[in-house]
């Protein structure tokens, strides 16, 4: 039986981009509406019975989040789309948080929204995008940020680098990457050692690249030549691949050709204003999940909280908040660990002081090496060293 054509209701209050994209709509074969102000869009939602409601964020005096909350108060089943404008994402994400299914940025294509519509189907892919979207707390100026990046590289097929600490998210930022990139194909993370097979189409997930043989990376790079137009790459690494490339251990082939987007994830520490909403909504889920009471947390252990310089990143948070959901606040005995001293390498045991220092010292010899053009004379007198002292330190760590 043929389907019966998607009702939409465009709601903006600039009439000409309204009126455009009404036609367009039409023309592509949904029944639409269009109405210029939030106000006549609640209005309208009783009569006209949308499936799917297209709404600007920022309209006066009724604005796009007013005509979210009453679309889903008619009707559990209508699907928002909200447009939002650059520096606007924080809002759209609150959108999310409130039930809408998806946002744009501005400005929106046909082919971009028809393919959007085409998701918000019953069964479409836009649930697990929603999910995802909805989970994500952006209350920094850097998780703004890293947003508005996923949102803009979303909808394309160009490969993309994430980089970022263990722990700050790098997988969650790939499955929201595939998510937003409006394709059914599938999502598979490849193990590179075992030399895994691979997808003829979708979205291939590359993670451990910081750890790999030189003759590992060798046979990636022909593989790479080897891949179909339908599969996108998503890398996800450990913060300084550019050093990495400079001191020959990241082959330089390999990274310019995954990193045609590159996309930091910022740490834990850098995303403060994060901390407490992300721990509570966390925490939230598992008393959910487990039959518990939300437990009641102090302002002094949310102030203790804000100041821990959280090495484990957001996978610490996370624990963190499973085990409190579990235990109770009394499990929240965090012991406040300050962030080392910046260039300085995070003390452990197992720590190698040798292997560091021999590692700093090999670096500063590829770069000297790089600012004199391979002359070893220019490179002795920059750095220093002897010419004898210079040709066995080139010797000892291969740069000869």
């Amino acid at each position: 039986m043929e389907q019966s054509p998607q009702k939409v209701l465009v709601v903006d209050d600039n009439r000409s981009s309204a009126t455009a994209l009404g036609r367009l709509l039409e023309r592509d074969g949904f029944e639409v509406k269009v109405v210029f102000d939030g106000q006549s869009a609640i209005d309208s939602m009783g009569p006209f019975r949308p499936d799917v409601v297209l709404t600007d964020l920022r309209m006066e005096p009724v604005g796009g989040l007013e005509v979210l909350k009453a679309a889903k108060a008619g009707s559990s089943d209508i699907k928002v789309i909200v447009f939002t404008a650059h520096g606007e994402v924080d809002t759209a994400v609150n959108a999310m948080r409130l039930g809408a299914t998806d946002f744009l940025m501005k400005p929106v294509t046909l082919e971009m929204l028809s393919s959007r519509l085409q998701d918000a189907r019953p069964g479409g892919a836009l649930a697990s995008r929603s999910e995802l979207l909805a989970g994500f707390v952006a209350n920094s100026k850097k998780s703004r940020e890293l947003l508005e990046l996923l949102t803009a590289a979303g909808d394309v097929p160009s490969s993309v680098w994430i980089e970022g600490e263990i722990g700050s998210g790098r997988d969650y930022c790939a499955r929201l990457l595939h998510a937003m990139s409006d394709s059914d194909a599938p999502l598979q993370v490849v193990d590179l050692v075992r030399d895994d097979a691979w997808p003829s189409e979708g979205t291939v997930v590359l993670g451990g690249l910081s750890d790999l043989t030189r003759e590992t990376q060798r046979r990636l790079i022909r593989h790479l030549k080897r891949l179909g137009p339908n599969v996108r790459l998503i890398t996800t690494a450990y913060p300084g691949a550019k050093q990495r490339v400079a001191d020959g251990t990241l082959l330089s082939e390999l990274y310019y050709r995954l990193a045609v987007i590159e996309i930091r994830v910022p740490p834990m520490r850098e995303r403060k204003d994060d901390i407490v909403p992300l721990f509570d909504t966390v925490c939230r889920r598992f008393a959910d999940k487990y039959g518990k009471e939300q437990p009641v947390v102090s302002e002094a252990q949310y102030k203790r909280m804000v100041r821990h310089a959280w090495p484990g990143n957001v996978r610490e948070l996370v624990n963190l908040a499973e085990r409190v959901a579990v235990l109770g606040s009394t499990a929240l005995n965090l012991k406040v660990s300050r962030r080392h001293d910046e260039g300085l390498p995070e003390l452990s045991v197992g720590f190698n002081l040798s292997g560091y220092l021999e590692s700093i010292e090999r670096k500063l010899l590829v770069e000297a090496l790089d600012q004199c053009a391979g002359d070893r004379a220019a490179t002795g007198k920059l750095l220093g060293v002897e010419r004898n002292t210079l040709r066995y330190k080139l010797n000892k760590y291969g740069l000869i």
